[in-house]
C-alpha cells in the first residue's frame, strides 16, 4: 500500500496521539503551564466535568501571556481558545492532515464518536508515523528531491 492510499484509509486513531496534558477549567494560568512543562508537553486540553471546552499551547503563552505577567494567576478560562475545532479519531489520516493545513492548526484534539478525548493530533505524530511505517519512501529521500548535483564534489 502507498503512503496516500494508507493516507486515505487509515483512521487517524493509527497515530500516537498522547502528545498533550489535561486541565480542568478554573485552573490558573500559571498552574497550566506548570504542568505543561513537568509533562513536557506544548499542548493543553481544557476540560469541564470530562469535557472538553478548550484548549491552551505554547503559542497562547507566547501571544496572551508573556508580555502579560498580572494574568498568570487568573483562570486558564481568560486565555484559552473556547470550543476548539475538533477531529473524530475514525476519520482517515489524510483528512486529519489536511485539516490542520487549511485551519494552520499545529495540535488538534481527537474525540470519539460521544465527544470523549482520545488524543491530541499532531504533525510530529503523522512524521513519527510515515517514518515508521515507510522507511525507505521518507527517510532515504534526499532533503530535495529535485535537487541533484550537476557535478562530481569530493576526492
Amino acid at each position: 500500500m502507498s503512503i496516500e492510499q494508507n493516507l486515505q484509509s487509515e483512521p487517524v486513531t493509527q497515530l500516537d496521539l498522547s502528545e498533550y496534558t489535561v486541565v480542568e477549567s478554573g485552573t490558573s494560568v500559571r498552574d497550566t503551564i506548570r504542568q505543561m512543562r513537568n509533562e513536557k508537553r506544548n499542548c493543553a486540553f481544557i476540560v469541564k466535568q470530562g469535557t472538553l471546552v478548550g484548549i491552551f499551547t505554547d503559542r497562547d503563552v507566547l501571544r496572551r501571556v508573556v508580555d502579560h505577567p498580572e494574568i498568570w494567576d487568573h483562570p486558564i478560562d481568560e486565555v484559552m481558545t473556547h470550543h476548539p475545532r475538533t477531529i473524530r479519531g475514525d476519520q482517515p489520516t489524510g483528512a486529519g492532515l489536511q485539516f490542520m493545513n487549511d485551519l494552520h492548526f499545529r495540535n488538534t484534539p481527537v474525540l470519539d464518536e460521544d465527544g470523549n478525548i482520545i488524543g491530541n493530533m499532531t504533525y510530529f505524530s503523522l512524521i513519527r508515523y510515515l517514518a515508521d511505517h515507510f522507511p525507505t519512501e521518507v527517510l532515504n529521500l534526499p532533503p530535495d528531491p529535485d535537487n541533484y548535483g550537476e557535478e562530481r564534489h569530493g576526492g
